[in-house]
């Protein structure tokens, strides 16, 4: 069931996700929320979550820090959280016993400004620290920052990737962007509970990570598309056909000056 509040102010409930168990049958419910000149529709969906959590080992997260809220972060500041502590933890890391072995946790959105995709997923991102504190939630430039594409498997944006002691264990395969199916897929991981009843604020459209896509040019998209078209145009002036092709305009033309000179 979700709830919506009326006239938006800064940091007031505009919506209500309780959990729902996997065997509860609900239809669509489309919410319109008004937030500022933007509207914005939410749609929850009773659809079991595709991710690989049933067949990852649960790990155990310290609960001794509190972290809120969101940072954005650089490819600096990620590397020093992916950075593996010494000892005999990490000679075990490939072993389902290390994900056993209490270590910080954190929550990590790879994501794109100008992706629309990225901005339906900003809103209950940035609400993830209020239900577990103890999660460090960062989100990264997915675009501008690359070198942890390739390393973790970056091949889209939004991707949402859960790290368990500096390595990463799990990452959300879901269609859905929406506060209840992310905190259900760190439930599965972690064990850890919501501590409250999820429900999304104005503040959270707003940021850390923006909930608006930006008009800003995709420089690597733009030099793909003329690596593609001087590739293309390479490849057809070296084909037999614009050889052929060539050669007709070339004889059409001595042709067409021999007449000229057997007419003067």
């Amino acid at each position: 069931m979700i709830s919506v509040l009326g006239q938006l102010e800064e940091g007031e409930v505009i919506g209500t996700f309780p959990l729902k168990s996997p065997d509860q049958e609900s239809k669509p419910e489309p919410v319109e929320v008004k937030n500022g000149d933007t509207n914005i529709t939410i749609i929850e969906t009773n659809v079991t979550l595709n991710d690989s959590s049933s067949n990852v080992t649960k790990v155990n997260c310290l609960t001794d820090k509190i972290y809120r809220p969101v940072e954005i972060v650089n490819a600096t500041a990620l590397m020093k959280l992916l950075i593996l502590e010494s000892g005999p933890t990490n000679r075990s890391r490939n072993d389902e016993e290390s994900r056993q072995i209490p270590g910080t946790c954190a929550i990590v959105l790879f994501y794109a400004r100008w992706c629309i995709f990225s901005s339906q997923a900003a809103p209950p991102f940035n609400a993830l620290p209020r239900y577990f504190p103890h999660i460090k939630a960062v989100a990264i430039n997915a675009i501008r920052y690359q070198v942890f594409n390739a390393q973790y498997g970056i091949v889209g944006v939004p991707t949402l990737m859960l790290i368990h002691n500096g390595k990463p264990v799990a990452k959300y395969n879901g269609t859905y962007y929406t506060l209840e199916f992310f905190a259900k897929f760190i439930t599965d991981i972690t064990n850890l509970q919501p501590n409250e009843l999820l429900y999304l604020t104005s503040r959270d459209f707003i940021g850390p990570v923006s909930s608006t896509p930006s008009n800003e040019t995709d420089y690597c998209l733009v030099l793909s598309w003329v690596f593609i078209a001087a590739c293309a145009l390479y490849f057809t002036l070296q084909s037999r056909w614009w050889q052929q092709f060539v050669e007709l305009v070339q004889n059409t033309w001595r042709e067409s000056n021999a007449q000229h000179e057997h007419a003067d």
